[in-house]
């Protein structure tokens, strides 16, 4: 298990030093596409999470490099599985596009293979967009103030529970990853959807969750609950004084979120090329940069190619997490 947390720190930093040469090694082809009408952005969450900021950030700068205006459509259902579906279903002539995330694009396959209307290769990776830290949060009514803490007390208390977004959520891996590294057991309560898991910790009725850095945050700060790890391989800007899991004993400990724009299977590679460069373009604009990291986002902007290795990789890791912790829908 613990070299399914470790790769991703090369193979991340890798995709952020290619940014400037996705620019170049795009550039040939850029001007072999030109749109003639609107193009839809897929997002498959609803409006004001983590995912739709990152597109309503990225539209503007995008409709300004393709000539055309940009249209973000939430579908937001399934943990982004409807809007991947309608994007796997969508023309191949580069009119609809998609954000896609680990859930959707590398998890849900796995997890259920019979269920998920798609498949695997039903898409094109254009680029990655961003990466962010989670955070481990906690009811600040415990009496612990630690990663140590937290696996002391779960260690002498009964039936400790953990809550998440659904089986076989992102956090719900993250959190089963880092519970086998800890050594401790604690009962998982699924949900459906994120708001009420924040709801119950906050009210005493669970003891643990992990979250995207945005929400965990702002609650952080409020005093709403209490950060005690980020799953990233260093701290976050927008929680500097909390340690990261490496810090906290478990060495290597690197699962950040990401999100990344995918097409629909064939798209032509001249079009695939004019959208990386404008992405690329569009994450090396400094407003764009500065609302990022607002939210607690990394810039990207990697190759086609790299991407395609990434989620290569990205697929086998979330495999691996699943085999391990014998995680299945029942």
């Amino acid at each position: 298990m613990e070299k399914v947390a470790k790769w991703m720190g090369p193979l991340l930093r890798g995709m952020v030093c290619m940014s400037l040469g996705a620019v170049a090694a795009t550039g040939a082809h850029a001007q072999e596409w030109k749109p003639s009408k609107p193009v839809r952005l897929l997002v498959g969450f609803a409006p004001g999470g983590s995912a739709d900021l990152l597109a309503r950030l990225v539209q503007a700068p995008l409709s300004e490099s393709l000539g055309v205006p940009v249209v973000v459509e939430n579908v937001p259902g399934a943990g982004g599985n409807i809007a991947a579906d309608k994007l796997a279903k969508a023309a191949p002539d580069g009119y609809t596009i998609g954000m896609g995330a680990a859930g959707a694009m590398a998890v849900t396959h796995v997890l259920n293979p019979k269920g998920t209307p798609y498949k695997a290769d039903d898409f094109t990776p254009i680029a990655m967009l961003a990466t962010q830290p989670n955070v481990v949060i906690i009811n600040p009514a415990l009496p612990v103030k630690t990663m140590a803490d937290f696996t002391a007390y779960v260690k002498k208390t009964p039936q400790v529970t953990y809550g998440t977004a659904g089986v076989g959520t992102s956090n719900h891996l993250i959190a089963e990853t880092m519970l086998h590294r800890l050594g401790i057991d604690m009962v998982h309560a699924p949900y459906k959807g994120a708001t009420p898991v924040i709801t119950d910790l906050m009210g005493g009725h669970i003891a643990m969750t992990v979250d995207n850095i945005t929400t965990a945050a702002a609650l952080a700060k409020s005093g709403k609950v209490r950060a005690i790890a980020v799953t990233g391989s260093k701290r976050a800007a927008l929680l500097p004084d909390v340690p990261t899991l490496a810090e906290s004993g478990l060495k290597d400990f690197n699962m950040p979120t990401w999100q990344g724009i995918f097409g629909p299977k064939d798209l032509p590679k001249p079009i695939v090329a004019r959208y990386n460069q404008a992405l690329v373009k569009a994450l090396a604009n400094p407003e764009v940069k500065k609302k990022m990291a607002e939210f607690g986002s990394e810039p990207v902007g990697d190759t086609p190619e790299h991407f395609a290795g990434f989620l290569a990789q990205d697929r086998k890791m979330w495999a691996d997490v699943i085999k391990t912790a014998k995680i299945t829908l029942e």
